[in-house]
């Protein structure tokens, strides 16, 4: 089933102090609103000669220019070697390192130099890189440490990381949690819902159940997703009956996986001996397929695709008219980016579902590079996770710093992918990533089809 447990889309890395003040700061409000140069001038000059607190005020003045900005907090660096600043800004350096393991090493430096300062968020972040590297040992170390409002956001996201590989240590953090004296109703309900996909995991799924149901029965939002997965679960549970109709339901608007409509299949006979559940099965698949073919076809556009260049592992250069005939599926993405690979099994599915067909070509088109050395990055991540989609790279122009074939089609934010047609058209357009795996090989199958 689908993880429905609260997620977290970054982990807060804006540790310095200046980017930390609130929206509405009527200092710097103020110092905005100053019309005279000259007064400005002297202001400004002012606060250069201050505490640090006015070194972190001229900060939030000059935030979209990098070179002032930079130049001011080397002079806070230097004036207060010690304070929020420095630490917030060597944090930010750790904050961008990729290993946990060099992190955690740099990290115990800055507690030792800076021994007041405030490491909450850093914690928070190496518990989640060690969960995402599969070191549940170190992960569930800096969990512990982790308080507050932090260590519930933590809860509600590292032990569903951890539950892929090590579902035992998962669940031993989430009891542990739930039986700590003063938690909160609202953190409980967050470590029951997890709970029971761990449990499911593991195939407890009598207790799966027992946590679930409690969690859905006190929730008011409950979304179809979550539905979807109490009545599975009911189902498990030998409740066919009122689960059959909400399988169906579930199923023919595009929330189940595999395991899903497998349930329901096994219900389905368990409902009606002697009757083809294969055939029930097949029937509501192809209901499915045509309902999402007549919704795609109403988002189709029509619009000339520009001619992108990018290149493939080899170096080769590559264009659209190399191209011409097929129809291509071209997919926007980037290692650093968490909905792109979110979606990358789906798109896997589908490169498999069309691999014998010579007139459907795909592009997993890799941008908005963050490392030195993109493609390694890029070729790094797809073998560690077995996939073999066909890479080809749109790496940033030194003279222009932007990424030429992303920058043609106008995308603002990614995963972003286009099917073009064979006469060079972009028919649809697509951006980010949800539901389950099925149904969005599903939909890209009825765009490639409307498409051809």
């Amino acid at each position: 089933m689908k993880k429905i447990m609260v997620t977290t889309a970054s982990l807060l890395l804006g540790f310095t102090a200046y980017s930390q003040q609130s929206r509405s700061n009527p200092a710097l409000d103020s110092l905005m609103n100053i019309k005279d140069p000259l007064t400005l001038r002297h202001k400004l000059k002012t606060l250069g000669s201050g505490s640090e607190a006015d070194f972190g005020l001229l900060l939030s003045y000059y935030r979209g220019s990098k070179k002032s900005s930079d130049s001011i907090a080397q002079l806070a660096i230097r004036k207060f070697p010690k304070g929020q600043i420095a630490l917030g800004l060597k944090l930010r350096a750790v904050g961008t390192e990729q290993d946990p393991t060099v992190q955690e090493r740099l990290l115990g430096k800055l507690k030792s130099d800076f021994p007041k300062g405030n490491f909450e968020q850093m914690n928070f972040a190496l518990a989640y890189n060690f969960a995402k590297a599969k070191n549940s040992g170190k992960a569930s170390q800096y969990l512990a440490v982790l308080k507050g409002r932090s260590r519930s956001i933590a809860m509600g996201t590292i032990p569903g990381m951890i539950m892929d590989f090590d579902p035992k240590v998962a669940e031993s953090i989430v009891v542990q949690e739930m039986a700590t004296a003063g938690l909160t109703n609202e953190d409980r309900m967050t470590l029951l819902n997890i709970h029971s996909q761990i449990l499911s995991k593991m195939g407890e799924d009598q207790k799966a159940f027992a946590a679930i149901k409690e969690y859905y029965e006190h929730t008011t939002k409950k979304s179809p997703e979550l539905s979807a997965y109490y009545f599975y679960l009911l189902s498990k549970s030998g409740d066919y009956q009122t689960a059959f109709p909400e399988l169906e339901k579930a199923t023919t608007e595009g929330l189940a996986d595999a395991k899903l409509k497998e349930e329901l299949k096994k219900s389905f006979a368990k409902l009606n001996p002697g009757k083809d559940a294969d055939a029930y099965l097949l029937s509501i698949n192809r209901r499915l397929e045509e309902k999402l073919k007549n919704e795609m076809r109403s988002q189709m556009v029509n619009e000339r695709s520009p001619n992108f260049k990018v290149t493939d592992v080899n170096g080769k250069i590559v264009s659209l008219t190399d191209f011409k005939g097929k129809t291509i599926v071209l997919d926007f993405w980037a290692t650093w980016c968490g909905p792109c690979k979110r979606s990358l099994p789906a798109m896997q599915m589908a490169v498999d579902k069309y691999k014998d067909d010579p007139n459907v070509k795909f592009l997993f088109i890799h941008t908005w590079e963050s490392v030195p050395n993109p493609q390694a990055d890029a070729m790094k991540y797809l073998a560690d996770n077995k996939f073999n989609l066909p890479l080809y790279m749109d790496l940033r122009d030194v003279k222009t710093e932007k990424n030429p074939a992303v920058s043609l089609f106008g995308v603002d934010g990614i995963p972003a992918k286009f099917v073009i047609d064979t006469e060079g058209h972009i028919r649809f357009k697509m951006s980010g990533f949800g539901g389950t795996n099925e149904v969005a090989v599903a939909e890209l199958s009825a765009m490639i089809e409307l498409s051809r």
